[in-house]
């Protein structure tokens, strides 16, 4: 019995050393890409949402992309399995990102510097939590190129008031003040309702909204289980001279079943402004949780595969 006490004690011990303790960990990777794990404290408390962030460093000339990259592109992927003692999922926000046109294609990147701000909660507020996270992602500027980096950070319980690095949550703070908005009356851009439409075999997402210039083109992202499809739309008038619609493909519908009733969030990206809401596909607003939205934004989407046949992007 007491070997095995002993025993549990080194693991934990060689566990605890096997990460580093602080706000920072070390930069991971060379030029032109580095990342490193930031946190606007080097401890925790309690079971309530604490904040770090994902920070990639890129060189003069290199960029990184957003989520939905555009016409090509490999966006960042941040696997956080390696955690212990979380409550649940770190969940990332992602900021807006620069819409540029690189060789001749529509791109959604980001240059110089990015924070991905993360929100965490403990599972036992008397444990360590430790945030491990393998993060995969690709630059370009004359090649592209993958990188891959792996960071592991540990936080103790704070023994006493906690402790905030206040440039760090400064940082953080910015970059999560760059993602798109839930509330119209902060953007200006308001969902009426979204519908699909079917022309011959062909499947059309239909999207109403006020608040849109007329002539310019709004970057429209669709996300749900198993799909996502994102691209460059013209705004279409309506008899309602405040409303356009916006139409976007989905695909053929013998690749795309019915969406009636289902869940998908939709990210509208207009100029400097940026509404990103889940939307019931078919149904009229809500009054229940504000600004039209159906539903609340953080209520999980549907089962994969519950809508979908095809899960490719760009599905004909």
């Amino acid at each position: 019995m007491k070997v095995a006490v002993k025993l549990a004690v080194v693991l934990s011990f060689l566990w605890m050393a096997s990460a580093i303790a602080g706000e920072v960990s070390p930069w991971a990777g060379k030029a032109p890409a580095q990342s490193r794990l930031i946190l606007e404290s080097a401890q925790f408390a309690g079971t309530g949402t604490h904040r770090a962030g994902v920070q990639i460093k890129l060189d003069t000339g290199w960029w990184t992309y957003w989520r939905a990259p555009g016409a090509s592109g490999m966006p960042p992927v941040f696997d956080w399995s390696g955690s212990e003692n979380l409550a649940d999922a770190p969940e990332m926000v992602w900021p807006m990102p620069l819409r540029s046109v690189a060789y001749g294609e529509e791109l959604n990147l980001y240059k110089n510097d990015v924070v991905f701000p993360v929100e965490f909660r403990a599972a036992d507020p008397a444990k360590p939590v430790r945030l491990h996270l393998k993060v995969t992602y690709g630059i370009c500027r004359d090649v592209c190129i993958p990188k891959t980096a792996e960071h592991d950070v540990i936080l103790p319980p704070a023994a006493g008031p906690l402790k905030i690095n206040p440039a760090i949550a400064r940082l953080i703070a910015s970059y999560a003040g760059r993602k798109p908005s839930h509330d119209p009356s902060e953007t200006g851009l308001q969902i009426g309702g979204v519908d699909t439409l079917r022309e011959g075999p062909k499947v059309y997402l239909s999207i109403q909204v006020k608040g849109l210039q007329a002539k310019r083109s709004s970057l429209v992202l669709i996300e749900g289980p198993g799909l996502i499809r994102v691209a460059e739309v013209k705004p279409r008038a309506t008899h309602d001279a405040k409303t356009k619609l916006l139409i976007l493909k989905l695909g053929s519908a013998e690749k795309v079943r019915d969406l009636s009733g289902k869940r998908i969030r939709v990210t509208l990206i207009d100029g400097g402004r940026a509404l990103e809401q889940v939307w019931v596909v078919g149904a009229q607003g809500s009054s229940l949780v504000g600004f039209e939205l159906t539903p609340a934004p953080r209520r999980p989407l549907d089962p994969a595969g519950s809508w979908t046949s095809n899960p490719g992007p760009g599905a004909e």
